[in-house]
């Protein structure tokens, strides 16, 4: 017996030093480490699931034991080395909902495996600690119990010090007035911001409360909730007539959102048409793509509906197919008496646009590849070991015969050479080498091998941005036609350090500042300066083009803002940092840049509003708030 007890306290110590030192390292690599009452906290919270797993463990005999103190390791050690890649790509965490998504997970198996780094075998210290200890016999799995009692014993202290974690979380909210705001208890419950709970109760914790949150149930009932909501739009400020409202008022509208472009994707040798658009037009130098959970398609749910999407579903894009939007870019447009036509140069085996675009954004006419008559791979094997990304010049010369005489038109489209991998394997950049090698003779440098193949993929967008232009001019449109052009997100296939040493316009060492991407904008009658510097995201864009093109919106039922009508607009990243032309806050470090006589309590309370937006945002789009207002009423605008 006494031989079994010590046996279990040398498998318990493994177990609890190897949570704890994963959770150490997690912090150092990933999020701040401090030695504060986090710390101690997790401290507590990795005991005590030391001691349950203990508990559990311990009914079985000595080779299951031994199977599952290598599963239970190897499992705990992957969900920590795994969050840390997914955070290397998107900048966020991963949680139950998004990580069901295998099939989609499966297609970038290469590009996960090209991700390792060699400061990753630290995450396998805990795994290779325990083979070694087994190898040389310091340990043995001859543990059951013995005795009725032992099971009881850790099963009281494992929830014991449970509780007491949970008793070193904060549940003081400090008054602010008619708002709401919220405790570290509410995150702990809501999990409203990932980043925040990982920071604050550790991974194993965020992953508990994550999984646990698919089968928490509504504390109020669907019509309680639509008069909350209700209650909210009724609170929401009016939209001011402004400078900018109806100056393209009746102007056609092509809207490309542009697959990772970034700033320095815009040079005047390799991209003259996108560099031409940007010195001779308009330029939002302040415009921001915010990564949220699933990037792309995302993005393209924020500029489309100005909402944000959700992520405890695997896709918001799929998970809201059935909605009723009654506000979106698309039907804002028909209800002026715009054609609408959405296109776009890959097929639906990520995200399922050919429905979503038709039915719930509500486009006239949807074009991908197979529309448009351009090559694809049918085979999903093809496609989950091979992307062939399709070509944006063939896409323009395919789309434009759509929709070039129509008397009023507002055109989506989504490009996709230049999305990352970026190397020899590329499609699209393969085809333009030699255009970027010339450059770098010309002006006697080498660049770094991502930077010179992203530069290649983008040369293929500029090309099809001359062509439209053309096109455009050719067919008597150009002067009736507004062409807006921005990133859908940063080049995070481009490693962030050869980002600050590329890019001339991002804050080096700023990962809110990575996020900055281009947004151009051209039109023959116009008033705008050349260099914008109001702040503007992609929620903005909606009510932005709403304000600009005189349509029919309700303002205060999206959650975006008119960039234009405000010089201090705020731009909202996922993990609840923002950023305006006059003061900052990254949740991350806890850091504000606020000027002189600006109250840090101001900062405070713009934090809880925006978490009280997006909680609201969510049950709208849960509870399909709008499924009875099947129409835009002309007596909803301003």
């Amino acid at each position: 017996m006494e031989n079994r007890i010590f046996s279990s306290a040398k498998l318990f110590t493994i177990i609890f030093v190897s949570i704890l030192y994963l959770e150490i390292l997690f912090k150092v690599r990933v999020l701040n480490f401090e030695f504060d009452l986090t710390l101690f906290r997790i401290f507590i919270f990795s005991l005590s699931y030391s001691i349950l797993i203990m508990f559990f463990i311990m009914f079985f005999k000595e080779k299951a034991v031994k199977i599952m103190m290598f599963s239970i390791i190897s499992v705990i050690t992957g969900l920590y080395f795994n969050q840390e890649i997914y955070h290397s790509f998107v900048e966020g965490f991963y949680s139950v909902a998004v990580a069901g998504d295998l099939t989609a997970g499966l297609s970038f198996l290469g590009d996960y495996i090209q991700s390792f780094r060699f400061l990753h075998i630290f995450y396998l210290l805990p795994i290779g600690s325990l083979y070694l200890l087994y190898r040389f016999k310091f340990i043995n799995f001859n543990i059951e119990y013995c005795a009725l009692k032992r099971p009881l014993i850790l099963l009281i202290s494992g929830v014991f010090l449970f509780f007491m974690g949970l008793q070193t979380i904060d549940e003081t909210i400090e008054d602010s007035g008619a708002l709401v705001t919220y405790s570290d208890m509410d995150l702990y419950t809501y999990m409203y911001n990932s980043q925040d709970a990982l920071k604050k109760f550790g991974l194993l914790t965020y992953t508990q409360r994550d999984f646990f949150s698919l089968f928490r149930s509504d504390p109020l009932s669907e019509s309680e909730y639509e008069i909350l909501i209700a209650d909210y739009f009724n609170t929401q400020p009016n939209h001011d007539i402004n400078n900018f409202s109806g100056i393209f008022s009746d102007k056609n509208l092509i809207l490309i959102m542009a697959e990772s472009l970034d700033t320095f994707a815009i040079n005047e040798e390799l991209t003259p048409n996108l560099y031409r658009l940007k010195t001779e037009n308009a330029y939002f130098e302040n415009y921001y793509s915010p990564l949220y959970y699933r990037s792309t398609a995302d993005t393209e749910f924020l500029t489309q509906t100005s909402m944000y999407p959700n992520k405890n579903v695997t896709l918001s894009m799929d998970a809201y197919i059935e909605n009723d939007f009654p506000y979106t870019l698309p039907k804002l447009f028909e209800s002026r008496g715009y054609e609408t036509l959405s296109f776009h140069n890959y097929i639906d085996y990520f995200y399922p646009r050919s429905t979503f675009h038709l039915e719930a954004l509500g486009y006239n006419s949807y074009y991908g590849p197979e529309e448009m008559g351009m090559t694809v791979k049918n085979s999903d094997n093809d496609i989950i070991f091979n992307h062939d990304w399709q070509s944006d010049y063939d896409m323009m010369v395919a789309a434009i015969p759509e929709f070039i005489n129509e008397d009023k038109f507002f055109v989506n489209m989504l490009t996709v050479s230049g999305h990352f991998r970026y190397n020899s394997d590329h499609e699209i950049a393969s085809k333009h080498v030699q255009a970027v090698i010339d450059y770098e003779i010309r002006n006697d440098i080498e660049l770094d091998s991502e930077i010179f193949y992203y530069l290649a993929a983008n040369i293929e967008l500029d090309l099809a941005i001359g062509y439209l232009f053309d096109e455009l001019e050719t067919n008597n449109k150009l002067d009736d036609t507004v062409v807006i052009i921005f990133g859908d997100h940063y080049a995070y296939g481009v490693e962030n350090s050869t980002i600050w040493e590329y890019d001339d316009m991002k804050d080096d060492g700023s990962d809110m500042d990575l996020h900055n991407v281009p947004m151009l904008i051209y039109s023959d009658s116009f008033i705008l300066d050349n260099t914008i510097d109001n702040y503007m995201s992609s929620i903005d864009i909606m009510p932005t083009l709403a304000n600009l093109f005189s349509l029919p919106l309700n303002y205060a039922h999206v959650f975006g803002n008119d960039a234009l009508a405000n010089d201090d607009n705020v731009v909202r990243f996922a993990d609840l940092s923002f950023v305006s032309s006059t003061f900052s806050y990254d949740s991350l470090s806890e850091e504000m840049i606020i000027p002189d006589g600006v109250n840090p309590e101001y900062i405070v309370y713009l934090s809880n509003m925006f978490i009280n937006d997006y909680k609201y945002n969510l049950l709208v789009l849960e509870y399909n708030y709008f499924k009875e207002d099947e129409d835009i009423e002309e007596d909803e605008t301003e």
